[in-house]
């Protein structure tokens, strides 16, 4: 992590980093939600990297997740029976996850 932030900033970043517009983010930490000043405070340097730093850890966290729901996906799907009425729903879902339902590309 770079340089400690002050707790606006902190709650700015945060903020940022979960999608909210600038204004939006910018009124919610207690700042002036004006959109000219909100991308200024944005674009300094330290906000910026903790915005990335935030983004990075949620995106690790969404990975894990994601792992988590093939396994949980694949196992159910292996344990039933062929002609359990869930059985194909666990596959499809599987293969949903996995992208294996994506339809090739045409060039």
């Amino acid at each position: 992590m770079g340089k400690l932030l002050k707790p606006r900033q902190e709650k700015f970043a945060k903020a940022l980093a979960t999608g909210l517009p600038l204004a939006k983010a910018a009124k919610q930490a207690g700042y002036n939600p004006d959109p000219a000043h909100a991308c200024r405070r944005a674009k300094t340097a330290n906000v910026s990297q903790r915005v990335t730093e935030l983004r990075a850890i949620a995106e690790e966290k969404l990975e894990l997740s994601r792992q988590e729901y093939l396994k949980t996906a694949w196992s159910r799907y292996i344990e039933l029976a062929p002609d359990h009425p869930v059985t194909a729903k666990y596959g499809e879902m599987v293969a949903k996850a996995q992208g294996w339902n994506e339809p090739d590309k045409v060039e």
